[in-house]
């Protein structure tokens, strides 16, 4: 894309979100807000930027302006390993991207967060966009997709800015199914998404989009550099869970988090809440042709 492009990252993690964009975009991270003190530290020592923690508590206009904003917001409201609350769970933030997104107005906004978000959540997250003049397209994919041996399957958001809006949304979005689609702010277009559409386009809307991940992940070159090195013992010294091995899985440069002076336990819940960086880049590689319209 256009060099030059600044990017602001919310709910940061180690950053794995921000990796793909930067190379996809040829951005740079130019500053953060990020409440976790252990991830705070691996930001410190890999992006060297300014952090500005809770993000209930920023003053977005005084923020340095920005073109993309990424944010891989917590999953707990949404996964299925919690109790699924939803927007009535007090780790729902997404009202606060949202401010931010309304005030800093970027070409370009990249969420990700868990799959289980599609049956909860993600109809309020469209519905917000669109009342601030966003479009939005989003899909599921996988980790396996992008070449790593497990599958870790992630939902990606890609919104931006719609010229001919306004300031008050014309689209009410009922309801969201299907594991890609796409709303356009002031119209009654959507792909695979909407809740009215029956049961057996659905199934044909998933396997159409399977087949459309799968394609592209043969041909998808940033999928082999997981097995370019040589793979970390499974397990450690004493026998437990070698944190080394579980940032390998995630695809990530060796000592990314684990040499950043963390302890074992640290890394580990880190890690486990991570993006894997090229299954990042191939949802954004998948969107590319919404990308490349919206800039001609």
């Amino acid at each position: 894309m256009g060099q030059g492009l600044k990017i602001g990252s919310l709910c940061t993690g180690y950053g794995g979100l921000d990796l793909a964009v930067e190379e996809h975009f040829n951005a740079k991270t130019v500053w953060c807000a990020e409440f976790d003190k252990y991830a705070s530290q691996v930001i410190e020592k890999r992006f060297g930027i300014p952090n500005y923690g809770n993000i209930k508590q920023i003053d977005w206009a005084s923020l340095e302006p920005i073109d993309i904003l990424t944010a891989g917001y917590p999953c707990q409201p949404f996964s299925h390993a919690g109790y699924r609350k939803g927007t009535d769970d007090e780790r729902h933030i997404f009202p606060f991207i949202l401010e931010a997104i309304s005030i800093l107005r970027p070409r370009w906004v990249i969420l990700e967060n868990v799959r289980g978000h599609l049956s909860l959540g993600l109809k309020e997250v469209l519905a917000g966009l669109t009342s601030i003049g966003y479009n939005a397209r989003w899909q599921v994919v996988r980790a396996s997709d992008a070449g790593a041996p497990h599958q870790r399957a992630r939902l990606f958001i890609i919104a931006y800015p719609n010229s001919d809006a306004c300031e008050e949304s014309r689209r009410t979005i009922r309801g969201v199914s299907g594991e890609a689609g796409e709303v356009i702010y002031g119209s009654d277009r959507a792909i695979y998404g909407c809740s009215d559409q029956d049961a057996s386009n659905t199934n044909d809307q998933h396997k159409s989009h399977d087949r459309q991940v799968q394609e592209l992940g043969r041909r998808f070159t940033p999928r082999c550099e997981m097995h370019m090195q040589e793979p970390p013992d499974a397990l450690d010294q004493e026998g437990k869970l070698n944190a080394v091995f579980v940032e390998y899985m995630m695809g990530l440069p060796v000592g990314w988090v684990t040499d950043t002076g963390l302890s074992r336990a640290q890394q580990l819940k880190m890690l486990g809440n991570g993006v894997v960086p090229q299954q990042a880049k191939l949802a954004l590689e998948l969107s590319t042709e919404v990308i490349h319209r919206v800039h001609n």
